[in-house]
């Protein structure tokens, strides 16, 4: 595993969302309001300042290492190296599917209410 330097974390931490979709991905993302882009299949995928932020999933994050580690689910080091010119990884990224939300298993029924107390009279003498 190469061996990466604080100055490639850097700037791989610096490089924007959005100028990555717009040079990797062109197709992915449309506007949707003032400042604020989603990803064409994912309406609930945000991009807003400079951060971006997947409703439905609760994943978040600033920039584009974080879209491509916790959505693509590419490895941290082939991330940085592919953001900074890595040539030997950026097939990987390339060929990476898109994501597909995890499956949320369906709630359990609720458990039954325990059976009723019997109902006893009580016979009260005057």
């Amino acid at each position: 595993m190469p061996k990466l330097s604080d100055e490639q974390i850097e700037q791989a931490r610096d490089i924007d969302l959005l100028w990555y979709l717009q040079r990797y991905e062109p197709d992915t993302y449309r506007p949707s309001g003032r400042n604020e882009h989603c990803l064409v299949k994912h309406d609930s995928f945000k991009i807003s300042n400079g951060k971006w932020h997947w409703h439905s999933q609760g994943l978040g994050g600033v920039g584009a290492l974080d879209y491509l580690v916790k959505v693509k689910g590419i490895g941290f080091v082939d991330a940085v190296l592919f953001l900074v010119g890595g040539e030997a990884v950026s097939q990987s990224v390339s060929s990476v599917s898109a994501y597909k939300p995890k499956t949320r298993e369906p709630p359990k029924p609720p458990k039954p209410p325990p059976p009723p107390i019997p109902f006893r009279s009580i016979a009260t003498s005057n």
